[in-house]
């Protein structure tokens, strides 16, 4: 777990946001484990596209209410996307859902995973 905060953080640092967000730390899982529902690439084209980037990157590392939650409260990465995903309020939820991404197909890959 602990690998994918830090990819999320690199993420965050890489698009010159502000905050690390679900939408950072599911990014880092794609790009770890990968998906047949949605490629890293296209996911981070949507980013880039609906949150956009900053001219200047952070000097913090700051997290979201949400993701600071799972980081902690969950243990493991299945049930970490499983409640970003599932949660309305998350980034990540609403770029999937605005782009009309199938996220039922998608919890069922990473519950199966």
């Amino acid at each position: 777990m602990d690998k994918l905060f830090y990819m999320a953080e690199k993420e965050m640092f890489l698009l010159h946001n502000p905050y690390v967000g679900t939408e950072h730390f599911f990014l880092a899982y794609l790009n770890e484990y990968g998906s047949n529902v949605i490629s890293y690439e296209d996911f981070k084209m949507y980013v880039k596209e609906i949150i956009g980037c900053s001219y200047k990157q952070s000097e913090f590392v700051l997290y979201t209410p949400i993701l600071r939650y799972v980081k902690n409260n969950y243990d493991n990465v299945v049930d970490s996307m499983l409640y970003i995903l599932r949660n309305e309020d998350s980034i990540a939820y609403n770029i999937l859902k605005v782009k009309n991404i199938d996220i039922e197909e998608l919890l069922n890959e990473i519950e199966n995973k």
